[in-house]
């Protein structure tokens, strides 16, 4: 128990080495992925070994005011990556076939290694690990899709993203008040998801009229919700979002009917705002003494005793 006691605060890292101790594993990190592309064979070893130990060391840490330092959150991204690099060549290693899209490997690395990730995110208030956990989870969702159905066509995925950032922006609304960082990142996740979706018409697969409505309100809730909230990352994805939807758009040659809807929306808006000001109602004047209404006056009222001091 001792050894065991030792060794847990040797892989603790202090507050004031844990920069170094971070850039060490991000250098480290770089060198065995390298390795991994040039010699294969048993680098997987490594990398899951090096994955593993920054991962703990990020999981360690202690926080600093109930939040996760910088360098908490780069052992705990770095030591996530490694572990889904070395879980990937080693599927490789095992028989994945990446000549094509290797579906299967991605499925189960995907969700393994987000489920793993939710442990610092809850325990150790890592808003980055949560964000990368949903990240993977919507990898995992389209690629067991694929590796189960075998099916190809875009329509399911474009459902599939969309139901999936639902359930991201629900879970995201649930946590705001308890979780307000937390809640911020799942709404970053669910502006990703439907990101894809518009990825998909650029990639040359088209968009129907529905699915631009999809895209078109996630850029301006997205939006909106980053001016509430003062939440920059949500704001920058519904700009990606509506930059999307310009671009699908865009190869149209005549006004109807989104250039005009937009338009004729964005003037009414404008002019509701800057409409003339009427002026206010003068204010009420006070009430005069033994003027008060009964309503005002009942909450004051006291026997003739209580009043006497009797």
């Amino acid at each position: 128990m001792r050894l065991v006691g030792g060794l847990r605060e040797l892989l603790r890292p202090p507050p004031h080495r844990g920069p170094l101790i971070a850039a060490g594993a991000v250098t480290l990190g770089a060198g065995l992925a390298l390795a991994q592309l040039r010699l294969g064979g048993a680098a997987p070893v490594f990398l899951l070994a090096a994955g593993a130990l920054s991962f703990w060391l990020g999981a360690q840490a202690p926080n600093e005011d109930g939040m996760p330092p910088a360098y908490q959150s780069v052992l705990l991204v770095t030591g996530a990556a490694l572990l889904y690099g070395g879980l990937l060549a080693a599927a490789h290693v095992l028989g994945a076939d990446f000549g094509t899209f290797p579906a299967g490997a991605l499925t189960w690395t995907s969700l393994l290694v987000g489920l793993l990730l939710l442990w610092p995110a809850f325990e150790r208030n890592s808003a980055i690990s949560l964000l990368i956990a949903a990240i993977l989870g919507g990898v995992a969702l389209l690629c067991a899709w694929r590796w189960l159905l075998g099916a190809d066509p875009s329509a399911p995925y474009r459902w599939l993203l969309a139901l999936y950032a639902a359930a991201l922006v629900l879970c995201g609304l649930a946590l705001r008040e308890p979780a307000r960082r937390h809640a911020e990142v799942l709404i970053d996740a669910a502006g990703l998801a439907i990101a894809g979706i518009a990825l998909s018409a650029l990639l040359g697969t088209g968009l129907p009229g529905a699915w631009e409505i999809v895209v078109l309100g996630a850029g301006f809730g997205l939006i909106a919700f980053g001016a509430l909230d003062r939440s920059p990352g949500p704001a920058y994805l519904g700009v990606v979002n509506l930059a999307a939807f310009i671009a699908i758009e865009g190869a149209g040659d005549s006004l109807y009917w989104w250039p005009l809807i937009l338009i004729a929306g964005g003037a009414a808006m404008l002019a509701a705002g800057l409409r003339p000001r009427r002026p206010l109602p003068p204010e009420p004047k006070p009430y005069r003494a033994g003027e008060a209404p009964l309503a005002a006056r009942a909450g004051d009222e006291r026997s003739p005793t209580t009043r006497n001091g009797r």
